[in-house]
């Protein structure tokens, strides 16, 4: 049986009319199976419609994603969310949004939490998350960290501020302690 390397791998490149250069425009992508790959990119319909496909290099694997990484060294090339190459199977995950793309996302949510039951929604729902996941020991953040005074200090002066923690305050005074 063939390794994935030396199984024929080609890198492709999607165009439109407005296309004229590999290097700054449409789409470059890699793969072993150009016809499963152009069927995913024609439903995913992220491309203008009628786009075109043309084969730029053609070689095993490493090869490709080397050709790849060459073309697309940086996100947001052309039609490329992502830079090219091989990334551990994780293309798009840590890609920077552009600060248009994060401006429409500080908006997005500014206008869902002006609904008071949307806030309480979500809080909710993250509640009901990550009421399963353990963060004893090792699993906690804080796991061999302490906080510095200042910090212990914020935290007391807000305490303060709504009222503090003593007596009947306190979470744990129906329990005997902290009365």
């Amino acid at each position: 049986m063939a390794k994935r390397n030396d199984v024929s791998w080609i890198v492709y490149w999607l165009t439109d009319d407005r296309c004229v250069c590999p290097w700054r425009h449409g789409y470059i992508g890699c793969t072993n199976d150009i016809t499963r790959k152009i069927w995913k990119h024609r439903e995913s319909f992220r491309f203008p419609l009628g786009f075109k496909f043309e084969v730029l290099f053609i070689g095993n694997r490493s090869e490709c994603f080397h050709v790849e990484q060459i073309l697309r060294p940086k996100p947001h090339i052309g039609w490329n969310i992502g830079v090219g190459g091989y990334h551990d199977g994780q293309s798009l995950k840590g890609v920077p949004k552009s600060p248009e793309q994060r401006e429409k996302m500080r908006q997005a949510a500014l206008r869902r939490y002006e609904d008071p039951n949307e806030h309480k929604r979500t809080s909710r729902d993250v509640k009901k998350g990550l009421k399963d996941v353990d963060r004893s020991g090792t699993n906690n953040a804080m796991s061999g960290q302490h906080h510095s005074e200042e910090t212990k200090q914020k935290i007391r002066d807000k305490l303060t501020n709504r009222g503090g923690y003593k007596g009947k305050n306190n979470p744990n005074y129906r329990h005997g302690r902290y009365c």
